[in-house]
C-alpha cells in the first residue's frame, strides 16, 4: 500500500513539475522569433528578439508574441499559376496578378513573387508597434504600390526584354527595401514570372513579332548570299593558287629527276670503267696466285713422298711396313701342327713380322 502511494506521490510531483514548467517558460520554435512583454509595473515590452530554446515567461505576469523568422512570400498570380501548394502556408500570401498601364496606354498583367523577411534583432519593434498582426497587409499594399509606379515606366517591348526587364526589378529593390523600412521588413528578392498583355495587343505583338523575325530572316539570308559570294571568290582563288602551286611543284619534281637520273648515269658509268680497270687485273692475280698454290701443293706432295719412301727404306721402315702387313693378313683358315714349333702363330705379330722381313725382327719397345 505505501508503494502505491509512493508511486502516486512520483506521479503528482512529475505532473506538477511539468504544469508549473509550462506556467514559467515559453517555448520559442526554430524559425521563430519571440517578443516578451510584461503586463504589470513599468514592463512593456522587452527590447530583445529571443531566439529558439526555453525562456522565462511567468503565466499572468509575461506575455509572449510569435513572429515568424522564416522568409514571406507575396503572389501577386492567378490561383491556377501558383507555383505549388507546398508554398501556399501562413507566410505565403496571393493576391490577384498586377495590371500595369504601360506609357503608351497599353495594359500587362504581371505574376509577380516578392520575398521579405523581417530584419534581424528588430521584430520587438515591430510590437513596440502594435503592427504584429496587421504588418503583412500593410507591407503588401506598400509593395503593390511601389511595383505599380516603377513598373509602369517600362514599355511593351522592354517587358519583353529580359535584360531590361531584370534591370527594372534590381532598380525598384533598394526602393522598395527604404519603403519597408517604418515595418521592419527587408525585401529579398523581386521576381516577374509571367507577362500577360490583353488578346487584342497580343495579336499585334506576335504579328509585330513575326515581322521582325522575317525582318531578321531575309537580313540573315542575304548575310548567307554575301558570305557565299566571298567563300564562291575564296575558292577560285585557292583553285587557282592550287594549280600554280603543283605547276611549280611538278616542274620542280622533274628537274630533280633530271638531275638525279644523270648523277645515276655518271655513277653507273664510273662503276663500269672501274670494273674495266681492276676486274682484269684481278683476274690475273687469281690465276697466278691459284698456279702458285697449285704448284707449292705439288711441291709439298712430293716433299711428302720422298720422305715418307726415304723413311721406308730404312731397316725401321721396313720393320713398320711388315708390321702394318701382319696386322693387316686376312687369313681365312689356318692349320696348326703343335709337333712343328717353327711355325708361327697368327696371333703372335712379332713372329709374323720376322717371317715378313726375313730377318730378326727387333722387340718392341715398351
Amino acid at each position: 500500500m505505501s508503494t502505491n502511494k509512493l508511486l502516486y506521490g512520483l506521479l503528482a510531483l512529475i505532473v506538477l513539475g511539468m504544469l508549473s514548467a509550462s506556467m514559467l517558460f515559453e517555448r520559442i520554435e526554430p524559425g521563430e522569433i519571440g517578443v516578451r512583454q510584461g503586463l504589470w509595473g513599468e514592463g512593456g515590452v522587452v527590447e530583445e528578439d529571443f531566439a529558439a530554446g526555453y525562456h522565462l515567461g511567468i503565466t499572468g505576469v509575461h506575455k509572449w508574441h510569435i513572429l515568424d523568422r522564416r522568409s514571406h512570400f507575396i503572389h501577386f498570380a492567378e490561383e491556377s499559376s501558383q507555383l505549388s501548394a507546398s508554398r501556399r502556408h501562413k507566410n505565403s500570401k496571393r493576391e490577384l496578378p498586377l495590371e500595369i498601364r504601360t506609357a503608351d496606354n497599353n495594359v500587362v498583367a504581371l505574376d509577380v513573387t516578392v520575398v521579405y523577411r523581417i530584419k534581424e534583432g528588430q521584430g520587438h519593434k515591430l510590437v513596440e508597434k502594435g503592427a504584429q498582426h496587421d504588418y503583412s497587409n500593410r507591407v503588401t499594399s506598400k509593395v503593390e504600390g511601389l511595383l505599380r509606379e516603377e513598373l509602369s515606366k517600362l514599355t511593351p517591348e522592354d517587358f519583353q526584354n529580359t535584360e531590361k526587364r531584370l534591370a527594372s526589378v534590381e532598380a525598384a529593390l533598394p526602393l522598395l527595401s527604404d519603403s519597408l523600412d517604418e515595418f521592419y521588413v527587408e525585401p529579398e528578392k523581386i521576381l516577374i514570372r509571367a507577362v500577360r498583355f490583353l488578346p487584342s495587343y497580343e495579336e499585334k505583338l506576335q504579328q509585330k513579332q513575326l515581322a521582325q523575325q522575317q525582318e531578321r530572316l531575309a537580313t540573315a539570308q542575304r548575310h548567307v548570299e554575301d558570305a557565299e559570294k566571298v567563300t564562291g571568290s575564296i575558292e577560285k582563288k585557292t583553285e587557282a593558287l592550287e594549280k600554280e602551286a603543283t605547276a611549280e611543284w611538278n616542274k620542280q619534281l622533274q628537274e630533280m629527276q633530271s638531275v638525279n637520273e644523270v648523277a645515276i648515269n655518271e655513277i653507273r658509268a664510273a662503276a663500269v670503267r672501274y670494273e674495266n680497270q681492276v676486274k682484269p687485273e684481278a683476274n690475273k692475280n687469281y690465276d697466278v696466285a691459284l698456279a702458285e698454290g697449285k704448284l707449292a701443293v705439288d711441291r709439298a706432295e712430293a716433299l711428302r713422298d720422298e720422305l715418307r719412301n726415304a723413311a721406308l727404306d730404312t731397316a725401321g721402315g721396313r720393320i713398320l711396313q711388315a708390321r702394318n702387313a701382319a696386322e693387316n693378313l686376312q687369313i681365312e683358315s689356318v692349320t696348326l701342327n703343335s709337333n712343328d714349333p717353327s711355325v708361327p702363330s697368327i696371333i703372335d705379330i712379332d713372329a709374323l713380322t720376322k717371317l715378313l722381313i726375313g730377318g730378326d725382327a727387333p722387340a718392341e719397345s715398351d
